[in-house]
């Protein structure tokens, strides 16, 4: 019986033993060890998958360096291992590399200076709220605005008709969603069922544009006629941005098609490839399309109001106040019932640049020219007897954002315009994402302002 038993357990013992030979080879000649997966490739090549899939930055940055090396000694013309003023013949440049001001500049300083460079240019395109702080919201924010444009580019459909007497029916896309990988954003699902979504529709076409940029979603209830219409213009600086981040439409889409509206939020053109006057003429263009092609969603045109978070709102109040972009598309003033803003900067621009130590989204968005930078400022197209629509301006407290934001109020007054301010205990982050909640201070105060000015 005991001879049985250690038969039968050498047998299973020889039996795994044999298995686990056969595996060993079968992980040998693949060339993976053991909790890796297969490599077709195989053993020989290894180690060409693990170079390939090793990190590359320390090589990206020896080349880097070396091509640095090899221009500071074109430069150092006597071999001595630094570059005087009269080898590098370029003052302003040699006066920015010259850190320790001693009159040469050593190989140090000029890496210092690329790196800084290199750092102010990551700087510029994360700090989506031009604090001079970076924080992982906003990083995650670039990134997903970035996939966004992406994303929309080969999902945009082509909707410019405007003859109303053709018959016509938009498709419901009901589970349309903004796309983001972030975790956080609130996305929109076939679980938001209260309203219809329709994205990617242009307002234009022009050769040569991406088409996403000349887009916009349009958020409508999904029974009734005649809807109000909420047009909303994104932020970003001028040169970042989309229409479908969680932030711009998440909460807002929800309140104002719960409040009977028909919610749009549109893209434009964005800096330094496109400069003023470009986005505010966007900006036109998608409200005139609004005005033609809305009723064929529900809309009435007759109450359309027009709202901008940041640069968006710059934008709003411009062409909102300067009535040459609106004439240009075949429109005027009077289309416009009311203008809402969030925490914008951008109302006074010459005041900016002369009073502020303005970053360089101004400049890209508006070039070093004063002529444009006045042309560019809503302050500056305020006068009485222009049809100019109430305003109602929200700001956080930031002294600039609450400076000019004021400063515009009291130039509406003076013209007779309606106009409310009210600053905001909020980051200016979230003044604009908030819009929509039930408890929202600024969201209560747009609600009594669309009512009064419903009429």
């Amino acid at each position: 019986m005991r001879s049985n038993k250690f038969g039968m357990k050498t047998s299973i013992m020889s039996h795994l033993l044999t298995r686990f030979l056969i595996l060993s080879i079968i992980l040998f000649i693949s060339g993976c060890p053991a909790g890796q997966e297969s490599n077709p490739t195989g053993f020989a090549d290894r180690t060409q998958q693990f170079e390939k899939t090793s990190p590359l930055s320390s090589n990206t940055r020896g080349n880097r360096d070396d091509k640095l090396i090899n221009r500071f000694k074109k430069f150092d013309q006597n071999g001595d291992g630094i570059i005087s003023r009269e080898e590098l013949n370029r003052p302003r440049l040699f006066q920015r590399l010259d850190q320790n001001g001693d009159g040469s500049i050593t190989l140090e300083e000029a890496k210092s200076h690329i790196q800084y460079k290199r750092s102010a240019g990551r700087n510029q395109r994360f700090d989506q709220n031009n604090d001079d702080s970076i924080m992982p919201e906003e990083a995650i924010s670039y990134r997903n605005n970035r996939r966004q444009l992406a994303y929309n580019s080969i999902n945009t459909e082509t909707d410019i008709a405007t003859d109303a007497a053709t018959a016509w029916t938009p498709s419901r896309v009901t589970d349309a969603r903004a796309y983001s990988r972030n975790n956080n954003a609130r996305h929109f699902s076939a679980s938001d069922s209260a309203f219809a979504q329709y994205p990617n529709i242009r307002y234009a076409e022009i050769p040569g544009v991406d088409p996403n940029l000349l887009s916009l979603d349009i958020y409508a209830p999904k029974t009734g006629q005649n809807h109000p219409i909420m047009i909303m213009v994104h932020g970003g600086g001028w040169q970042r941005g989309d229409k479908a981040n969680a932030n711009v439409v998440a909460n807002k889409a929800r309140y104002f098609t719960g409040m009977g509206y028909i919610f749009i939020s549109m893209n434009y053109r964005l800096s330094p490839v496109f400069k003023h006057p470009t986005p505010v003429q966007d900006v036109a263009r998608a409200i005139a399309w609004t005005d033609s092609n809305i009723g064929r969603y529900g809309g009435n045109a007759e109450h359309l109001y027009l709202m901008g978070h940041s640069a968006g709102a710059h934008l709003a109040a411009l062409v909102a106040t300067d009535q040459r972009y609106l004439q240009a598309a075949g429109k005027n003033l009077q289309l416009l019932k009311g203008v809402i803003l969030l925490d914008g900067a951008g109302y006074d621009i010459p005041r900016l640049m002369r009073e502020h130590n303005q970053p360089n989204i101004y400049v890209s968005a508006f070039s070093n020219d004063e002529r444009i930078w006045k042309d560019a400022s809503p302050i500056t197209h305020i006068a009485a007897g222009k049809n100019i629509p109430p305003f109602l301006i929200f700001y956080t407290p930031r002294p600039r954002a609450q400076m000019l934001s004021e400063n515009l109020r009291e130039s509406l007054l003076r013209a007779g315009v309606t106009v409310r301010s009210k600053m905001i205990n909020k980051s200016h982050k979230q003044i604009n994402q908030e819009i929509g909640n039930p408890n929202d201070e600024a969201t209560q105060i747009i609600t009594d302002f669309l009512k009064n000015n419903s009429t």
